[in-house]
């Protein structure tokens, strides 16, 4: 269950390490495993029954969950748009996206759209001028690039004068609605909020509405939040940059390298026309399933999702992601010598998501850090005093391709790291050679079994299973199938899957150590970044951020 989420928004809110686009925290993430029977679990079954699906011609599902007597519905989106899916040199884009999906439509977010329309028009040829001549490097004609940036900042600003701010979200309030909100993962971009029963017809014109017309309003002004956030995230914070360091070196090839925040150099360069691609591209029906859960006639929604989805655009032709991760051949390292507190990352390849070997994989990461009683909290917390907190999480950064298995340490102050990585090693060996014991097993049942059944609490964690379920594990029907997964897994599926995957071929080790020096330099050496095995070292994980942010003049 991918504990990662609620990890890093929960543990390290007070540095604030968003950048991977984290939703909030939610219940633990059940994973598919091999594929049981429904009818094995009589009570899932009868849940699995009582929701009603619903797919359109062009691709878009509905899946409706009645259920309780409050008259509320949540509704939760799942678009099958994440930052895997950006081109080489847009990264960011989905993040972007979903900003831009709050901003309106031509009719709700603007008090005249024509005028609205034409302003936005002139910004945009006058910002495409001013990348152009930008591009140009040591050649651009720097009075050229000035007159371009003066014309696109004296029709942004005239855009301005037309925008309702928040309107979309007004609407949303005045109707009783609550929750508005929206997370981008490496995988996806989710949208959702909760309305009361009598208002539910308002999320289908709404939700459709700002995908069948959406307008890029404000976009250079939120792609500057967006260049804020990854300052407040990434560089000045030290957890932020290890985690964006770690897929960086941990994914050579695959996009998983890319971190969902974006890279700035690409969001400076970034411009409407390729979010709009980007848009037509992946905002496509057959990309999207959406849950309602609560209150809800069934065949009022069905009839509601015709009305409103039906008329969305189908798919054209979608490229896959085909690129494969190289096989390691030797564990890699990394160091950031940084003026703060020292952290210890390890990461290991695992497979996705529908890998029979989830459930394994999760077991092993409660047995080894949840909980007060699990080994690493024993062995580096309590007993020899070296941590003061240790995490282990799956399913990082995403879930629909190979992702990583990674333990997080806090070290005490004056703990050497290498001799906690040794202690961390040595728990996994213990693992491999001796397996887990009977009551570690146990433990993990009774725990996953009520982080899965918490998920019944609320309706919108339901509602966010069942889309996760559709489009990752490939049926919303998995979901009912979790308590069976959970109790089928044994010691030596655990004990195997550490044999398998806890290899040094498979490891990434990074660690943040202090600055050292007397005049506060780093002091970095050869090997700050390698990897090992002969292989010589890479700098994949270390983008080199800009000196400046445009515009390149001061205005």
């Amino acid at each position: 269950m991918r504990r990662w989420r609620g990890f890093i928004v929960a543990t390290l809110a007070v540095v604030g390490a968003g950048l991977l686009g984290v939703p909030a925290p939610s219940a633990q993430r059940p994973g598919p495993g091999p594929a049981p029977k429904a009818e094995e679990d009589p009570v899932m079954a009868r849940w699995a029954q009582r929701v009603v699906e619903k797919t359109l011609p062009n691709g878009f599902k509905l899946l409706v969950l009645p259920r309780g007597y409050t008259p509320v519905v949540a509704f939760h989106n799942y678009v099958a748009a994440g930052s895997v899916d950006e081109p080489v040199g847009a990264s960011g884009l989905a993040h972007l996206f979903e900003h831009m999906a709050f901003k309106g439509t031509s009719t709700i977010g603007t008090s005249d759209w024509g005028k609205e329309k034409e302003a936005l028009d002139k910004m945009e040829q006058a910002h495409a001028c001013y990348l152009q001549e930008k591009w140009k490097g040591e050649q651009a004609d720097r009075d050229r690039m000035q007159a371009c940036w003066d014309e696109f900042k004296r029709w942004e600003a005239e855009a301005q004068k037309y925008v309702i701010t928040d309107e979309f979200g007004q609407i949303v309030e005045r109707n009783g609605g609550r929750g508005l909100n929206a997370f981008t993962t490496s995988d996806s971009t989710e949208y959702f909020f909760s309305l009361p029963s009598n208002r539910a017809e308002l999320w289908f014109y709404l939700e459709s509405a700002r995908f069948k017309d959406p307008v890029f309003r404000e976009f250079y002004k939120e792609r500057d939040v967006v260049l804020e956030e990854f300052r407040l995230r990434v560089e000045n914070n030290p957890a932020g940059r290890l985690l964006y360091r770690l897929v960086g070196v941990a994914f050579l090839a695959h996009p998983y390298g890319r971190p969902g925040i974006g890279f700035p150099s690409d969001l400076e360069n970034i411009d409407i026309s390729r979010a709009a691609a980007f848009y037509q591209t992946y905002y496509r029906p057959d990309a999207m399933v959406a849950a309602a859960v609560g209150l809800i006639d069934p065949v009022q929604a069905a009839a509601w999702a015709e009305k409103y989805f039906g008329d969305l655009s189908p798919a054209t032709a979608r490229r896959p992601v085909v690129t494969q991760e190289p096989p390691f051949e030797g564990e890699r390292r990394f160091v950031l010598y940084l003026d703060a507190q020292p952290l210890l990352v390890m990461a290991f390849h695992v497979p996705d998501f529908k890998h029979p070997d989830h459930w394994p994989l999760e077991a092993l990461s409660y047995v080894l850090a949840r909980g007060r009683s699990s080994r690493l909290y024993q062995r580096l917390v309590l007993q020899k005093k070296l941590a003061a907190a240790v995490n282990v999480f799956t399913g990082f950064p995403g879930d629909r391709y190979p992702h990583l298995l990674v333990v997080w340490v806090v070290p005490n102050p004056d703990v050497d790291l290498e001799a906690l990585e040794k202690e961390v090693l040595d728990e996994l060996a213990s693992i491999q050679k001796d397996g887990v014991r009977p009551d570690e097993l146990e433990r993990f049942r009774a725990q996953a079994l009520h982080d899965f059944y918490k998920t019944f609490e609320d309706n919108g964690d339901l509602a966010r299973e069942l889309t996760f379920y559709e489009k990752v594990a490939g049926s919303w029907r998995k979901f009912f199938e979790t308590p069976r997964q959970i109790r089928a897994v044994t010691a030596a599926d655990v004990q195997r899957v550490v044999q398998t995957y806890c290899v040094p071929e498979r490891r990434i080790v990074g660690m943040i150590l202090r600055q050292s020096g007397n005049s506060g330099t780093r002091q970095f050496s050869n090997s700050a970044i390698r990897e090992s095995g002969g292989k010589g070292r890479t700098d994949r994980g270390v983008p080199r951020l800009p000196d400046s942010r445009i515009p390149d003049s001061s205005s």
